[in-house]
């Protein structure tokens, strides 16, 4: 038998190809060297333009792929979460420190010995330990960011239970904010009987300060978040942020003062321009007695007792709480504040607050040095 060589092997082929074209050749150009190589590669622009589709289907698919991961990656976490306060819980029901406690700083004390947490923040440093701001989607309205400093009650987690909020890091990255309940009762852990009362609300964080910090996806709160729309909350009154009221002309428009004319200072009419200013924000200029009743929430005798104010009374002696010290006060002290209420048509009352006491007296409503602070329910 013949052994076959390259040279029979291509005559072979150029004998089984003869009268074929190029294209119905049975052998492709990169098998036949009888026939030229006239496109062996793709060309620049086939290339550039497969990159650009990969590109376009990347772009389309890998943000839907990375949201899915993080959907996940956060339900996972939250629901680890969800286990560790369960087992938590139970332990200190179990040991008898779950209730009783007074308020939320007394609980986190005992708290922190269940559970690991690193570092705990009282209401005043909240973002400390959290995000300073957070996103919460309302089911009827556009996303609204909140600044969780402003979460320091149980109230603002929706609960009126008349304690403070705290926030703290757990050992794996975990930051919350809690607020307790001091009336809070469990099932007894041995006969499983018994009321049960919620002793906790609190918003979690699973990823810590790194974004989104969205309610629903990396936060879980347990509660609801419901803020004032309140400056200065003081008393059962709401007070606004206090303000140099701009006078306005009632010589004609007698809207906000019906004295018109019979007004020596109508041109130049501050005490109406307050009133005015009040309507604007809903709200209304205070009464004498609510501008007494604000001093009596304000000061404290020199003994640390409470003060009660009366309307047309003059307190001196007084020192303002600790609460109102140090930048804190409501209103700007030193300064006389209009109240609603007239002595004839140029005058109205007022009352000044100062560092040691509160005095009442009148001004004509032409005096642009009185301010003006405005009250609601």
């Amino acid at each position: 038998m013949v052994k076959p060589t390259q040279n029979n092997l291509l005559a072979e082929l150029e004998k089984q190809n003869a009268g074929l074209t190029p294209d119905t050749n049975l052998f492709p150009y990169f098998l036949n060297p009888l026939f030229p190589c006239k496109r062996c590669a793709f060309t620049l622009a086939e290339v550039l333009i497969t990159l650009a589709v990969i590109g376009i289907v990347a772009a389309l698919t890998l943000p839907g792929l990375i949201q899915n991961h993080n959907e996940k990656a956060w339900s996972t976490a939250k629901d680890l979460w969800e286990k560790k306060l369960t087992e938590t819980v139970r332990r200190m029901n179990i040991d008898g420190v779950m209730t009783g406690h007074e308020s939320t700083e007394d609980f986190m004390n005992t708290f922190k010995n269940y559970m690991k947490v690193i570092k705990t923040c009282d209401n005043t440093d909240i973002n400390k330990c959290y995000s300073p701001k957070i996103v919460q989607t309302g089911s009827e309205s556009e996303p609204e960011e909140i600044q969780t400093s402003e979460l320091t009650t149980a109230e603002n987690l929706g609960n009126d239970w008349g304690t403070n909020t705290m926030s703290f890091v757990i050992a794996d990255g975990t930051t919350a904010i809690f607020a307790y309940n001091p009336n809070c009762a469990y099932a007894d852990p041995i006969e499983d009987t018994g009321s049960q009362v919620s002793c906790l609300a609190y918003m979690v964080d699973v990823n810590g300060k790194k974004g989104p910090n969205r309610v629903t996806q990396d936060i879980a709160l347990v509660g609801q978040i419901a803020l004032s729309n309140c400056d200065n909350p003081i008393g059962d009154m709401c007070w606004s942020t206090d303000f140099a009221p701009t006078a306005i002309n009632t010589c004609s428009d007698t809207t906000w003062d019906d004295h018109g004319t019979d007004n020596s200072y109508c041109s130049t009419n501050y005490w109406a321009g307050a009133k005015k200013a009040c309507s604007d924000m809903e709200m209304e200029l205070p009464t004498r007695a609510q501008l007494a009743q604000l001093a009596s929430n304000l000061y404290e005798d020199s003994d640390g007792n409470a003060v009660e104010i009366a309307y047309n009374e003059d307190k001196s002696g007084l020192k303002l709480k600790d609460e109102y010290k140090d930048g804190k006060e409501p209103l700007t002290l030193g300064s006389l504040y209009w109240s609603s209420e007239e002595l004839g048509a140029n005058n109205a009352y007022s009352r000044s607050f100062s560092t040691t006491g509160s005095y009442w007296s009148t001004n004509n409503k032409g005096n642009g040095n009185d301010r003006a602070i405005c009250v609601s329910n």
